[in-house]
């Protein structure tokens, strides 16, 4: 039986952060309902704990514990991946900013 590499997990790992950033984009643009974007998060929130379950068996395991640990904590207060939030958190940041100096001009 041939087992999955941690290479592998995480091309997968990084194409469903980069679905997680396409599709909330598209949720804010007004390309679907804004009442979809939550249970599809929590979907693929969900593959991303399981595809840090099979990182457990490979020869990087302590890192995909804490990948899975991260991944655990992010699902239940943010519903996202570690990744996304890299993004997230300055994004959110330039429009609070944005906003608070909007009044300036």
């Amino acid at each position: 039986m041939r087992y999955l590499t941690s290479n592998a997990l995480i091309a997968v790992v990084v194409l469903l952060s980069l679905l997680l950033v396409f599709l909330t984009e598209a949720a804010g643009l007004g390309a679907f309902s804004p009442l979809w974007i939550r249970p599809i998060v929590r979907v693929i929130c969900a593959a991303n704990l399981l595809v840090a379950l099979p990182g457990l068996m490979t020869a990087k395991h302590i890192a995909w514990l804490n990948y899975l640990l991260l991944s655990i904590a992010a699902y239940i207060v943010a519903s996202t991946t570690p990744i996304v939030a890299l993004w997230a958190i300055p994004r959110n940041m330039f429009f609070a900013v944005r906003h608070a100096f909007s009044s300036l001009w």
